[in-house]
């Protein structure tokens, strides 16, 4: 597994597009981590 790609697709998911990949942020900005 390549953990370095892994992180820089995490770090888009939440920073930048949660809605394509179905996240749902709170008021915070924190996601739920079993939907990650």
């Amino acid at each position: 597994m390549d953990y370095k790609k892994l992180s820089k697709q995490i770090s888009y998911a939440l920073r930048h597009a949660p809605w394509k990949y179905g996240l749902e942020l709170d008021g915070e900005g924190w996601a739920n981590l079993r939907q990650l």
